[in-house]
Order: C-alpha cells, then structure tokens, then sequence
C-alpha cells in the first residue's frame, strides 16, 4: 500500500514543497525576532511568507480525504499567493535594499496580482471539469470552447515575469548590499523555474524546483546571522574596553583629592600663599594631562573600532551613524574622536577605503559593476569620485593595467 502511494513523483510534488515550506517557516520566525533589523520591509516579508508556505502546502492538501475542500485549498492559495504574496516580495526586497520603488509601481504590483487572481478563479470555473467553486455560489458561467487551460499557464508565466523576474533583475543591477543579493537571487530563481514548470505544464518540476530557492534563501540567512552576531561581538569587546577605562580613568581622579593636594602643598611652605597657588596650579595641570593621556585611549579604541567596522563593511550602505552605532557611541562623539585620530573626517575615509577596494575589483569586473561591488550606489558619481582621487577614469584605469 506505501510502495503504491509513496513514489517519486509523490515525493518531488508533495514532500519537497513541505520541506521548503518549513525552511520558509523558520526564515518566518527568524525574521519576526529580528524584525527591528528589518525595518519596514519586515510586514511585507512576513506576508509573503504566510502565503508562499500556504501555496507550498496546496499539494500535500490535494492527497488528503478531503474532497469538498481541495477546490477551495486549491484556489485560495493560488489566488492570495499571487494577488498578496508575489507583490509583498518584490516590496520587501525593494525597501529592504534601500532602493526606492514608485508609489504607482506599488499599486500596479497589488492590481496585477488581483487581475491574475480574479481571471485564475474565472478561467480555472470554465476550463477545470473537477472544480466548480462559482457554481457551487450559485454563479454559472457558459463555457467558453476555445479556452484551455494552456491559457491559465502561460497567463501565470506572464505573472510570474511582471511581479518577480523582470523588477528583481532591475534591483539585482542596482543594488550594491551584497548581504541582500542573496534574497533577490532566490525571488529571481522561484520565477525562473515557476515560467519553466508553467510553460512545460511538468508539475514535478515546479514545486520540486521550490527547494533550489529556499536552499538560497536559507544559505542567505545564515550569512545575515553570521553578519549580525559580528556586529554584536564586535559591539560587546567595545563596550568591555570601555568600561575598563572608565574604571581606570576613576582610579587616576581618585588617586589625588583636593584635601591631600592641599595637604601636600602646605608642607612645601604654609607661610608662604603665593607658592602654595603656584604648587597647587602645577599638580592641577599635572592631573589634567594625565586625564588627557587616558582620554587619549579612550579615543583610540574607538577609532580603532570604527575603522575595523568600515573596512569590514564598506561595500555597504554605511555613513556616520551606522558607524557610530556599530562602535557604541554617539555620532557627534565619533566625529570628533576620529578626527582627532586620524586627522580626516569618516566619509572621507570610508570614500577612501572604497576607491582602493575599487583598484582590485576592476581589474577583473566592468566600471558599473565595480561600482555596486564597492558600496556606490551609482556608477556616475563612482567614476567622479574615482577621478578626483587616483587623477584618472575607472575605464583609463581598468585599461592601463588590464594589459
């Protein structure tokens, strides 16, 4: 009885899903923990994730002893995963890789998916002799004699090239988040081998195909873990350098009260006042250039900290205050320390780092894509910065020493 049902086509349409479905699940809750992280793309993620593992789930429904609810399972993933779930990816990846998407792009996105929805639902009542949900309302539509369901397939394929393939592709090109470029791969791969299963009407291939899109959403998840839990220790080791000068910095003021310097200064001479002003003045200016070695230390750690965060991290979205929050002090703090330190501002620097990265990559990758690979997020203003700094173009550059 197990070897008639348990086969391998059983196994690719129905088990796999499942599976992904549950790699989503967990991509779920990791999300929801760290959904501060995540910001405004968080609510958009999280409705494709409910609908997406609810559109994974519709086979394994279709082999249970349900036969009144299948047509309704059926229909009601399919229409929430396209008229909610497809548009809420491409939302979510825009905002979360910073790249603006139009207010009318948004609303064309939400309409689009309605539109295949509600023609899924009427196609699906005139072309499926097995579901008839319209009819079972009441509502009777006249069959129509050319219409095949080839026609729903290839309407999906057009769906799955408008809400997913073709925008993911433009945000591929231009986005320089390299941690968030996993996530569009992956969107991007569930649209190829959705068209592909769609246009060839082979089943096996597209849910089986699902597991290729959560492997890399997956392998792209435990890169942001890894990510953020440097982030974290590298903030921890700041903050445990930083309280241990703080302790060492009481012990120094602790160490000469006023009363002893006082005390101090007139055992030198107590009958003598101007002396006793000079004395107490020389211990004061004493004390203070110590507190200004400590200070000093202080700075450095920080400095230290934040040039470590930049050139781990410039090929990101950073600026001032994303380095200021990495390193646990404020921004007007940091601006000052690292100034003091380096004698340059932090811009200037993370612009700096970017450029000498830039040297590297473009010996092997074009202007453009240099430009997105070391944190600019256009390719003009990267060729402008580059001029100014190294007296030549990235084209004159890449072909100077690509010889």
């Amino acid at each position: 009885m197990i070897d008639n049902l348990l086969t391998w086509g059983v196994f690719l349409r129905c088990i796999v899903p499942m599976l992904v479905a549950t790699i989503f699940f967990t991509a779920f809750v990791y999300f929801s923990l760290e959904r501060r992280r995540f910001g405004s793309s968080y609510n958009y993620f999280a409705v494709f994730f409910v609908t997406f593992i609810f559109y994974l789930c519709g086979p394994t429904f279709n082999i249970l002893p349900i036969e009144y609810a299948k047509p309704f399972i059926q229909l009601g993933r399919t229409i929430l995963f396209f008229w909610l779930g497809l548009p809420s990816l491409l939302i979510a990846l825009f905002r979360f890789s910073n790249v603006k998407l139009p207010k009318p792009v948004t609303y064309f996105s939400y309409s689009f998916g309605l539109a295949f929805s509600v023609c899924f639902l009427v196609l699906t009542e005139l072309a499926h002799p097995k579901i008839n949900v319209l009819e079972g309302f009441g509502i009777k539509i006249t069959p129509i004699d050319w219409l095949k369901l080839t026609h729903i397939y290839y309407f999906q394929v057009v769906t799955f090239m408008v809400l997913l393939i073709i925008p993911c592709s433009y945000l591929l090109l231009h986005t320089h988040k390299s941690q968030n470029k996993g996530y569009i791969y992956s969107a991007i791969s569930l649209g190829v081998i959705a068209v592909l299963g769609s246009m060839a009407e082979h089943w096996v291939t597209y849910y089986s195909g699902t597991s290729l899109c959560g492997l890399i959403w997956l392998a792209t998840m435990f890169k942001d873990i890894q990510t953020a839990n440097y982030a974290v220790e590298t903030k921890s080791n700041l903050i445990t350098s930083s309280k241990i000068a703080a302790s060492q910095n009481n012990q120094i003021l602790s160490s000469t009260p006023e009363t002893n310097k006082i005390s101090f200064s007139r055992q030198l001479n107590p009958l003598t006042p101007e002396l006793f002003e000079s004395t107490l003045h020389q211990q004061d200016n004493s004390q203070c250039n110590s507190n200004k070695t400590k200070q000093t230390h202080i700075n450095s750690c920080v400095v230290k900290n934040a040039l470590l965060y930049i050139e781990n991290n410039y090929f990101k979205d950073i600026n001032i205050d994303t380095v200021a929050l990495s390193v646990g002090v404020s921004r007007s703090c940091l601006v000052k320390q690292f100034k003091l330190a380096t004698n340059e501002t932090i811009n200037n620097k993370i612009i700096e780092v970017r450029i000498e990265q830039a040297k590297k990559v473009l010996l092997k990758k074009s202007v453009t894509e240099t430009a997105y690979e070391v944190g600019f997020n256009n390719s003009n203003y990267f060729a402008t910065v580059f001029k100014k700094r190294t007296n030549c173009t990235p084209k004159q550059f890449k072909s100077t020493f690509t010889r």
